[in-house]
């Protein structure tokens, strides 16, 4: 059974498994966002269907007049692309929130503290009335 798992689709599909189980422990505990639980989802699924059904990656290296381990290479560059750009896309839009926040609540604290030093003055010009 272990030399059976020790091939590249059995590793692939084992890898796929730990991969959705590890995604749905870490959903369900709230650690990770939905938003990126559904890349981790989808990158098991690659993961278990290229486990699965070997000659996919096999067609696609074929197709490309690449050898095995160059389109498994590709494939997985390709994905860790992918989703690291989704990460900065998502940092940045994070970021810029935080500023445009940031901003507001400048504001807000300098419209409070004029709006304190008023009711002062108010408060003082008619105690001395």
């Amino acid at each position: 059974m272990l030399t059976s798992l020790m091939t590249a689709e059995g590793l692939m599909f084992v890898g796929g498994v730990a991969a959705f189980l590890l995604t749905m422990y870490w959903v369900r505990s709230r650690a990770l966002r939905e938003k990126y639980a559904v890349v981790w989802f989808m990158v098991a699924l690659v993961l278990l269907v290229c486990g699965v059904f070997p000659q996919l990656i096999k067609t696609f290296a074929d197709s490309f007049k690449l050898a095995g381990p160059s389109a498994v290479l590709f494939v997985s560059l390709g994905a860790i692309y992918m989703f690291s750009f989704s990460v900065s896309v998502s940092l940045t839009r994070q970021y810029r929130r935080n500023i445009r926040l940031t901003q507001e609540l400048a504001i807000l604290e300098q419209r409070l503290r004029t709006l304190e030093e008023a009711v002062r003055q108010k408060a003082g010009s008619a105690e001395r009335q």
